[in-house]
């Protein structure tokens, strides 16, 4: 054979393999944790050539719509109670604690004139908004946060909205349509120019943020890729940076 139809074989030969295809990920995630989850999959599409689509949603209904389709790669929710529902059904290969995502009751300053604590929120003639604890996993938190408070009946009672997502009930406080509202301490803080958080009481809920990676992955190497950097130093810093807290010893098994 010539060496010039040597080259041609090679040349056909190379051009015959397929290039590398960049993954194309699914994720499931918790409205309320979505400008971290965007800055780090931001990073990380930027550096692997990787894609990620994120269908965000109250934790409830990212798993209600995950069970319907029995697609995607990665979820996210606001508390680790889905994830371990999802194992307990074998749909979860792996799982990454992320960040602690804690309930708080915020004020509106124009309306905290006398509200230095949740008694005073309880005597007052405040408006109240919640999270539906069917949907969202701050709802949920929420209801074990009034009831440790002593005064959950007396507050219940000033509950005038349930919200299907955190971003929703956020709106509701921020435009005036409730006085107060249970939402997540990284949402407070970072509106901290026009809310007051109230002191929480002894045996206040802490939820846990945990990424899992799904059975139902196409891609498994790559979800497990996203989930260490999710879980990575400068993950969880982007989370931290907007307020959340880390996990402690404890919850990072």
């Amino acid at each position: 054979m010539s060496s010039r139809r040597l080259m041609l074989s090679a040349l056909l030969f190379c051009c015959s393999v397929p290039a590398a295809v960049a993954a194309e990920l699914h994720m499931y995630a918790g409205a309320g944790l979505r400008p971290p989850v965007e800055k780090v999959i931001s990073q990380f599409e930027r550096e692997t050539g990787n894609t990620v689509t994120v269908e965000y949603g109250g934790s409830g209904q990212i798993l209600t719509r995950f069970e319907l389709t029995k697609q995607g790669d990665l979820f996210f929710p606001g508390s680790a109670d889905y994830v371990e529902k999802l194992r307990k059904e074998k749909q979860v290969t792996d799982s990454y604690p992320i960040v602690r995502h804690i309930p708080v009751i915020a004020v509106r300053k124009d309306k905290a004139d006398g509200i230095n604590s949740i008694a005073d929120l309880a005597a007052s003639n405040l408006r109240i908004g919640m999270g539906d604890p069917k949907a969202i996993a701050l709802g949920r938190s929420g209801e074990v946060l009034l009831d440790a408070s002593g005064y959950g009946d007396a507050l219940r009672e000033k509950v005038i909205v349930r919200a299907a997502t955190i971003k929703h009930l956020s709106m509701y406080l921020l435009n005036g349509e409730v006085d107060a509202a249970v939402i997540g301490r990284a949402d407070a803080m970072k509106n901290h120019d026009k809310l007051i958080i109230l002191p929480s009481p002894e045996g206040s809920p802490e939820e846990v943020a945990t990424l899992a990676v799904l059975s139902t992955s196409a891609s498994p190497a790559e979800a497990k890729q996203l989930a260490e950097y999710f879980s990575s130093p400068e993950g969880i810093k982007a989370f931290t940076d907007y307020g959340f807290l880390p996990v402690r010893p404890a919850d990072a098994h």
